[in-house]
């Protein structure tokens, strides 16, 4: 009797040892699949960032685009509040906290990994009704302003401009075409990786 009690402790003892183990060796993955997802949402960060300054530069260029094609206020304003919104939209979209994927609940970060991509894609569909109009408005203005609605002497240069616009139109469209693309894809990867990882958590033999 004393012989097996002895066994069973020592397999208890060894049963402890396993499972503290495999405990350490879940909270170590877990640790790394949570910076990997950090990793990933770096890109947002650093779109954001770049997103702002870029807006700074919109406010100068677009002023000396107004005066030197002798364009209205009221497009000016128009295009400052637009894409103040839009930056700033996505800021909203792409805001995270650090603290949540490091040590918060996952399924809350999927939920808002997934509340992130239907808001984006929104965006999207909002974005391409309201530069559609933005476009044509732009079109008009610099028609007028430039003189050759009246046949002025910078016809010409109207039309080049139109050219190397809508050049930079065609760029800009497919810089955010992938931009928009590789952002949900970062989503679907972290929402791929948490359903994975609290899969294996809900598997897991309880020892």
């Amino acid at each position: 009797m004393e012989t097996k009690h002895t066994e069973f402790e020592e397999m208890r003892q060894q049963l402890d040892i396993l499972k503290n183990k495999l405990d350490n060796q879940t909270l170590i993955n877990d640790k790394l699949i949570r910076q990997s997802m950090l990793n990933k949402m770096s890109f947002m960060k650093k779109y954001t960032w770049v997103s702002f300054l870029v807006l700074l530069l919109i406010y100068y260029v677009y002023n000396d685009i107004r005066i030197t094609f002798n364009l209205s206020w009221w497009f000016y304003g128009a295009t400052v509040i637009f894409m103040t919104f839009t930056v700033c939209f996505d800021a909203y979209i792409n805001r995270f906290n650090k603290e949540a994927f490091l040590n918060g609940d996952l399924i809350a970060t999927s939920l808002q990994m997934q509340r992130m991509k239907k808001l984006r894609k929104r965006s999207l569909l909002y974005g391409i009704f309201f530069m559609t109009i933005w476009v044509s408005w732009f079109v008009i203005e610099l028609y007028n302003g430039s003189g050759a609605a009246n046949g002025g002497e910078n016809t010409s240069m109207f039309y080049g401009i139109l050219v190397g616009g809508g050049i930079g139109l065609i760029i800009g469209v497919a810089i955010g075409i992938w931009l928009y693309l590789r952002m949900q894809r970062i989503n679907s990867d972290i929402i791929s990786q948490i359903d994975e990882l609290t899969k294996d958590t809900k598997d897991s033999p309880m020892l």
